[in-house]
C-alpha cells in the first residue's frame, strides 16, 4: 500500500498540468487542460452539471387561477425558471424562500412573464425577466405563492446551473496542401470557421473551434489532416445565470475536493 502510494506521488510530480483560458465571458468559458487524462476535466464537467446547488421553485400554491392554463402546467413552468442564487444560501442545506406572482389582465389579452415574480429576498430573482409563463384574457387573473429551494442537477435538471458543459479532445489541424484547388470548398465546408484563405493560401485561423466533424476531410482528404492532441482536452461551460460561469467552475472543483477529503477521512479511519 505504502509503495503504491509513493509511486503515485512520483508520477504526479513528473506530470505537468497546464490550464489555458481560451475564451472567457460572464456566462461562458473555455479552458484547455494539458497533461492529464480525460478523467480529470470530465469529473469537473460532471460535478458542475449535477452537484453544484442552485435555487429553483419546488412547491407552488395556486391561490387563484382563472386563466385557461391548468394549475399543473403553470407550476411546471415556474419550476423551470432559473433563479439567481446568492452564495449565502449554499451553507443552508434546507434553504427556502417565497416568491409571489400576482397578475391580472384589465384591458385585454396579455402575457405574464417571469419578471413579474416578486421574491421576499431581493437578491433572488429570475435570471431572465422575459420567460413567458401564461396568457391572460381580459378579466382573467392569477395569484400564486411559489417556494424556491436548494437542489442539484442529479435531483432534477431544473437545478443544473449550466446549459452546456462539454469536454472534447484538443484538435490539431494541419494543412498538407495550402495551394489546393478546393481551398474555397474546404473553407465553406467547415461550420465552425476553422479555415480561411490568406494570400492565396489555405490557412488555419481557429484551430480550437474544430469539432471533428470531418467535413473538410471529406471535401479534400489530401490537403487537410486532423488529429487529437495527446492528453489535452478543452472544457467548455455555459452558465444559465444562477451564478457567473467562473463561480460555477470553482464551485464544481471545490465540491470535488470536499468529497475527496471525505473519502480520504473514511479510508484513513479504517
Amino acid at each position: 500500500m505504502i509503495q503504491l502510494g509513493r509511486l503515485a506521488v512520483e508520477e504526479e510530480e513528473e506530470r505537468k498540468m497546464t490550464v489555458e483560458v481560451l475564451n472567457s465571458q460572464k456566462d461562458s468559458i473555455s479552458l484547455r487542460v494539458d497533461g492529464y487524462d480525460l478523467n480529470y476535466p470530465n469529473a469537473i464537467r460532471r460535478y458542475i452539471m449535477s452537484e453544484v446547488p442552485t435555487l429553483a421553485i419546488e412547491d407552488v400554491v395556486i391561490v387563484e387561477n382563472s386563466s385557461l392554463i391548468y394549475d399543473e402546467i403553470i407550476a411546471h413552468r415556474l419550476g423551470l425558471v432559473p433563479l439567481k442564487t446568492p452564495k449565502k444560501y449554499l451553507d443552508q442545506g434546507n434553504a427556502q424562500l417565497m416568491m409571489v406572482l400576482d397578475a391580472k389582465a384589465n384591458e385585454g389579452t396579455r402575457t405574464v412573464y417571469s419578471g413579474e415574480l416578486v421574491s421576499e429576498d431581493k437578491e433572488v430573482y429570475p435570471t431572465s425577466t422575459e420567460i413567458p409563463l401564461l396568457k391572460l384574457a381580459k378579466g382573467q387573473s392569477v395569484k400564486i405563492e411559489a417556494y424556491a429551494k436548494l437542489g442539484s442537477g442529479k435531483i432534477h435538471s431544473k437545478f443544473s446551473p449550466t446549459s452546456k458543459a462539454t469536454v472534447k479532445p484538443s484538435p490539431v489541424v494541419n494543412i498538407l496542401n495550402g495551394s489546393t484547388e478546393k481551398m474555397k470548398e474546404i473553407v465553406d465546408s467547415c461550420p465552425r470557421g476553422v479555415f480561411s484563405i490568406k494570400d492565396g493560401k489555405l490557412v488555419v485561423v481557429d484551430e480550437n473551434s474544430c469539432t471533428f466533424c470531418m467535413e473538410c476531410i471529406k471535401t479534400d482528404p489530401t490537403s487537410v489532416e486532423i488529429k487529437e492532441k495527446y492528453n489535452s482536452y478543452i472544457l467548455s461551460v455555459e452558465s444559465i445565470g444562477q451564478y457567473d460561469v467562473d463561480d460555477v467552475l470553482m464551485l464544481g472543483i471545490d465540491l470535488i475536493l470536499r468529497d475527496l477529503g471525505a473519502l480520504k477521512e473514511k479510508v484513513v479511519s479504517l
